[in-house]
């Protein structure tokens, strides 16, 4: 059994070995299978570093061998396969992302290819380089970049190609796979700049060469070179980016000023310049290029619309810009300009000057430029692109921010509306109950009262037409005789007209009750008008009569008036009495509150009690006070009483509209002012501010 498993082992490496090497040498379809072949001896593996190289290159294959196939279920089947290998290699990744987070990012930019997702490719791929750099992945860093290489020769982008096939061949020379980088020189040898052949086929030197013999002993150190790009290639913020472009341009170019120019919009504005001499750099100006005067015009229109690059070795004595007035008036000696293009669309220009000597841009130097002015141009790229949705992130941030205050204010809009229709319902139907009761008690109260007179006219004919009798007729007979032994007719006399005149004043008293319900209900005075405030006062304290009484358990609650002499205020008379409604309402509550939390000598030393005081303040403004000697509340809690919905008592027993309808009236309905003074154990005061007269608007 061991010996099988062994052999097991063995077969699936054998598998394994196969699919890497025909994957790195494009043989995608032989990389599937034998893939397909490693997978019936999967198990093997389990445990093991080679499980999670074994998905990676799977998937890789699979990837491959999508873009290289035109059949649509194959792909659906193989992407089916790649999510499924994905899975796994992401939970491995996160255990250990030295060895497994770059792989991961490497399939998902193919994926990305695969799917035409452009943005989401470029951005794991430059992951998945910098993954496999940091964790010392040589080899897969150098793939990274070969398949970033294709993926942006696919797309027209041979500058960017160039730059990261180069990279790449670089890689795999340093990984000493020999034949798979003179394989590359083969399949793209336009891409890849030269580098300098070791001898005796051993890679011991780091220099880039130019393309003819004479210019092999300038030995520019292809090393540093890489390392700029990769510098650049770090750099995500626009302004980051150009400070690093110009740092290493001034350092590799030999030039003493850089200017660096950026389109937008059709102009170019420059955006970064840097000068040796004077150890300044600045970036982020946005100077338009027609308000500065440091430049020669004559050479950056030339490049702009040729696209072509200037280089001069003596630009004030030779070529075709002799006769530009900044070259004549400077004297320039060695000047360069080269273009940025992207898909044929001009991106910015670099400008590079040096007056201190002749022919200080050498072809090597030029070289350099170029490859690190391809990796700035992705750089920029991607910083723009960055800085485009950081800008579009601000701006839909702001969007969002001023729909949710929007939303705030309709939210709170809709609850002001939402009480105000609750709380005129409940007033609505309250006063119209009150109104219908004292429609129906009125009308027999008046039928009574008004008879009361006539019975009062016929009982005292009757008491008369007994004393005639009394007086004709002394002597009676046994059968009156008996009738008067059973009645007190002296009593008769006497209480009866007293009886009459207790049952008037009743029949008054009921009248007057109903004209002080009418009086609250206001159902016929919806307009403003002037009113009598305290009778709404006392209209009110009538209606919670029963509330302020004595019960079992609840001892009666005090009211202490003192009303001032308050002319007739212009109100709405029936919204006012909600205000005092709702307030005395939540007093009593206080009050009941509270005394169920004191024992009976408490409430008898301190009896509750609601004090209500009104006074005219100046000809033009009346005030009415009314506070309690409740439990009182917190500053926290007297913040918020006026809020809609807010409320302390518990769920079921309070809507929090009542104080929140009130102060609408006061101040929105009346132009008036409310306000709350209270504090833990002292109770709590409204105070109330009315104009005797609303303003008319004319």
């Amino acid at each position: 059994m061991q010996r099988m498993a062994g052999n097991i082992t063995a077969i699936f490496y054998a598998y394994l070995a196969k699919s890497i090497l025909s994957y790195f040498f494009k043989d995608y379809s032989q990389s599937v299978k034998n893939a397909q072949l490693a997978q019936q001896y999967e198990v093997a593996a389990t445990g093991t570093a080679y499980l999670p190289q074994y998905k990676f290159y799977y998937s890789l294959a699979l990837l491959a061998f999508c873009l290289n196939t035109t059949f649509q279920t194959d792909i659906k089947t193989a992407m089916e396969k790649v999510e499924e290998n994905q899975k796994q290699l992401k939970e491995w990744a996160a255990h250990a992302p030295l060895n497994n987070q770059h792989k991961y990012e490497l399939v998902e930019a193919e994926k990305a290819r695969v799917l035409g997702q452009v943005l989401v490719a470029m951005e794991h791929y430059d992951c998945a380089i910098q993954g496999a750099h940091n964790s010392g992945y040589i080899h897969e860093e150098a793939l990274a970049y070969e398949c970033a290489a294709e993926f942006y020769l696919s797309l027209g982008r041979n500058e960017f190609a160039s730059l990261y096939m180069t990279k790449a061949h670089y890689g795999y020379r340093r990984w000493g796979a020999g034949a798979k980088f003179k394989d590359l020189e083969l399949k793209y040898p336009e891409l890849i700049a030269k580098i300098s052949t070791p001898s005796q086929g051993e890679f011991t030197s780091n220099t880039i060469t130019t393309s003819t013999v004479n210019e092999k002993s300038s030995g520019l150190d292809f090393l540093t070179v890489i390392k700029a790009s990769q510098a650049l290639s770090e750099v995500i913020l626009l302004e980051n980016l150009l400070e690093k472009l110009m740092e290493i341009v001034i350092e590799n170019a030999g030039a003493q000023t850089g200017i660096l120019l950026l389109e937008k919009g059709g102009r170019l504005f420059i955006e970064a310049q840097a000068s040796v001499e004077q150890d300044n750099l600045t970036v982020g100006q946005s100077i338009p290029l027609e308000n500065n005067h440091q430049l020669p015009i004559s050479i950056i229109n030339y490049v702009t619309r040729t696209k072509k690059d200037v280089v001069l070795s003596d630009a004030a004595n030779e070529g075709s810009f002799t006769i530009d007035r900044y070259i004549i008036d400077h004297q320039i000696k060695s000047l360069m300009c080269t273009c940025m293009v992207n898909q044929g669309k001009l991106i910015g220009l670099l400008y590079l000057e040096n007056n201190l000597t002749v022919g200080a841009f050498t072809s090597d130097r030029i070289r350099i430029l170029k490859i690190l002015f391809s990796q700035a141009g992705i750089s920029l790229e991607n910083a723009q692109l960055y800085a485009n949705l950081e800008e579009k992130i601000q701006e839909r941030t702001r969007e969002l921010n001023e729909k949710n205050v929007r939303l705030k204010q309709t939210l709170h809009k809709l609850k002001l509306t939402q009480s105000q229709l609750i709380q005129t319902e409940k007033m609505s139907s309250l006063g119209q109950m009150i109104a219908g009761i004292a429609h129906e008690i009125n009308n027999p109260v008046n039928f009574i009262h008004g008879n009361l007179d006539y019975i009062e006219n016929y009982t005292q004919d009757l008491l008369n037409l007994i004393n005639i009798y009394q007086n004709l007729y002394p002597d009676v007979t046994p059968e009156i005789e008996e009738i008067l032994e059973n009645i007190d007719v002296d009593l008769i006399k006497e209480d009866m007209p007293k009886t009459l005149s207790s049952m008037t004043i009743g029949t008054q008293r009921i009248e007057e009750i109903v004209l002080t319900l009418r009086n609250f209900s206001r159902l016929d005075e919806a307009d403003m008008k002037p009113v009598n405030i305290h009778e709404g006062i006392e209209s009110t304290l009538l209606i919670l009569q029963s509330r302020l009484q004595a019960k079992l358990g609840k001892p009666a609650i005090e009211i202490i008036k003192n009303y001032g002499d308050l002319p007739k205020i212009e109100c709405y008379a029936g919204q006012l009495n909600q205000v005092f409604m709702n307030i005395l309402n939540n007093s009593i509550d206080a009050l009941e509150k509270f005394n169920q939390e004191r024992k009976t000598e408490e409430i008898k030393s301190n009896s509750s009690a609601i004090a209500i005081r009104t006074q005219i303040v100046n000809p033009d403004l009346v005030v009415i006070s009314i506070k309690d000697n409740g439990v009182g509340m917190s500053d926290s809690v007297r913040q918020k009483i006026f809020d809609p919905f807010f409320t302390t008592k518990p769920v079921g027993q309070g809507t929090g509209l009542g104080l929140s309808i009130s102060y609408q009236i006061v101040v929105d309905k009346h132009h008036g002012k409310i306000e709350c003074i209270s504090a833990p154990g002292q109770g709590a005061e409204f105070i109330i501010q009315i104009p005797c007269w609303q303003k008319r608007v004319i």
